[in-house]
């Protein structure tokens, strides 16, 4: 009874969940994967025992069969992708991609703590990269709000140019069509008897805007004159300011107290 029974339980000496899948198994695959099969069972029969071995070849065997009647649909017994379908969108590319997302799956839902760490990596890469190419694109790739900026250029010697050096030569900076000055100059404003506030400013000749090409949103800016020695001190601020002090066009021609002194406002920046 026990030599009638060994045909039914084994093929050319593969246990029987072997013998199942080498049948389903397309040909130029079939060595290769009952080989690594068994090779695996080995190990395990060692290690764990003739039982555990075999119990593990039928999970295999369960799980594979499904999946190998399925693909004998369209696969064929040669184990090769028919010529009709190599040029077909999907074919086995897509198939590769589909079973790489899969197995990192699992990989993924075994180890969570790696899952986590995976996941925290990749989030603080794209956050860090978004962060970068932002700051990238905003100092190197946007376009300067100036008209015609290629042709905008800032000069200066070692020790910076004094007012005296700019007046000076004013008119005669050969090879520039126009040039102006300025420098940078934290202000104080103070309304209505209330604190002083410190706010952001600049002070430049005349021929800024004309030099930059940004025109006012309101009002004017600078004009030939209002730079010089005994001119009415005027001021030109910006959209924000602007909307602070209530956002009315009326505020042109009114006087704030910038810097310590009245200055008349002529203009308003988008």
């Amino acid at each position: 009874m026990a030599a009638m029974s060994a045909p039914h339980a084994r093929r050319d000496g593969l246990p029987l969940p072997l013998a199942v899948m080498r049948t389903l198994l397309p040909s130029a695959e079939r060595d290769e994967v009952l080989a690594d099969l068994r090779a695996e069972a080995g190990t395990r029969r060692e290690r764990d025992g003739r039982f555990a071995a075999g119990a593990w070849l039928w999970r295999q065997a369960a799980g594979s069969v499904p999946a190998l009647l399925r693909r004998s649909w369209w696969r064929g017994w040669n184990g090769f992708e028919p010529q009709a379908n190599r040029l077909q969108p999907g074919g086995p590319m897509l198939e590769s991609w589909i079973m790489d997302v899969r197995f990192a799956a699992r990989r993924l839902r075994i180890r969570p703590t790696y899952a986590l760490l995976a996941v925290l990596t990749l989030a603080l890469g794209v956050g860090g990269t978004a962060a970068v190419y932002s700051l990238v694109k905003a100092l190197l790739l946007d376009p300067l709000p100036y008209r015609d900026e290629k042709s905008v250029a800032v000069f200066w010697n070692t020790f910076d140019w004094s007012e005296r050096e700019f007046l000076m030569l004013r008119g005669r900076f050969d090879g520039f069509g126009q040039v102006a000055a300025y420098r940078t100059n934290d202000v104080t404003l103070e309304q209505g008897g209330g604190p002083a506030r410190l706010l952001p400013g600049i002070s430049s000749s005349a021929e800024l805007f004309s030099v930059l090409g940004a025109a006012p949103l309101v009002g004017r800016g600078f004009q030939p004159g209002d730079d010089r020695p005994g001119a009415e001190p005027v001021a030109v601020i910006s959209y924000g300011l602007w909307q602070e002090l209530g956002g009315s066009r009326t505020i042109i021609g009114s006087r704030l107290s910038i810097g310590g002194a009245p200055r008349t406002v002529v203009g308003v920046m988008p």
